[in-house]
């Protein structure tokens, strides 16, 4: 099944860039301190758990909303649908072993356990790719959904923090796109809401004030 119109599935694009973003982030600042003070330690190995994790929340919301009607709606793609779902599998070792690498790394911070934490990281920006099939596929409210899956499984205190996480690497255009999932709400305090808990996370995390 093909749809005349492609929905609009930019955000996907997005929501990679930004976990690439992150993890690069997060293996230099490591790297450049693989041994800084305990206080540090934790925040840093807190930030990198969260960005595992949400990565994890966005592939099941994939596995479970997005390639199986994929690959019933148009089954002489099913192998490329295939290859990706087995590339989640591949993600999802990475992200174990990231996970294990931070855990490491938290414990006993040093050159060694750092670097092993930052080649992890690096990894997971390796194994990445998107699928575009969805745009011809997909209704939006179908979709949307699977957007809808993922937040609703980060924490509320957190989803602040994420989303600013989200916009942070983003140019104006898309910026101004991604704001647009907000509800009106959200939008009005938006400041209050995102952008000020953001920028002291933000300052926290790049300069450790």
């Amino acid at each position: 099944m093909s749809k005349e119109q492609p929905i609009d599935v930019r955000d996907m694009a997005i929501i990679h860039r930004t976990f690439r973003a992150g993890y690069t982030e997060s293996a230099r600042l490591v790297r450049a301190a693989p041994a800084p003070s305990p206080e540090r330690v934790t925040f840093l190995a807190d930030h990198i758990d969260f960005a595992i994790a949400a990565l994890h929340i966005h592939h099941e919301g994939e596995d479970e909303l997005l390639y199986p009607k994929l690959i019933e709606r148009v089954p002489e793609q099913a192998p490329m649908t295939e290859e990706v779902e087995h590339e989640h599998q591949l993600i999802a070792t990475a992200l174990d072993e990231a996970s294990a690498a931070c855990a490491a790394w938290r414990q006993r911070p040093s050159a060694e356990t750092g670097e092993a934490l930052a080649a992890a990281l690096d990894q997971l920006n390796a194994v990445q790719k998107i699928v575009p099939l969805a745009a011809v596929t997909l209704t939006q409210q179908e979709w949307d959904a699977v957007g809808k899956h993922g937040v609703a499984q980060i924490p509320r205190n957190k989803r602040g923090i994420a989303f600013g996480m989200i916009l942070d690497p983003l140019d104006e255009a898309d910026r101004a796109y991604m704001k647009g999932f907000l509800p009106p709400p959200v939008r009005m305090l938006y400041p209050l809401l995102i952008d000020r808990p953001w920028k002291k996370y933000a300052s926290t995390l790049r300069t450790g004030t």
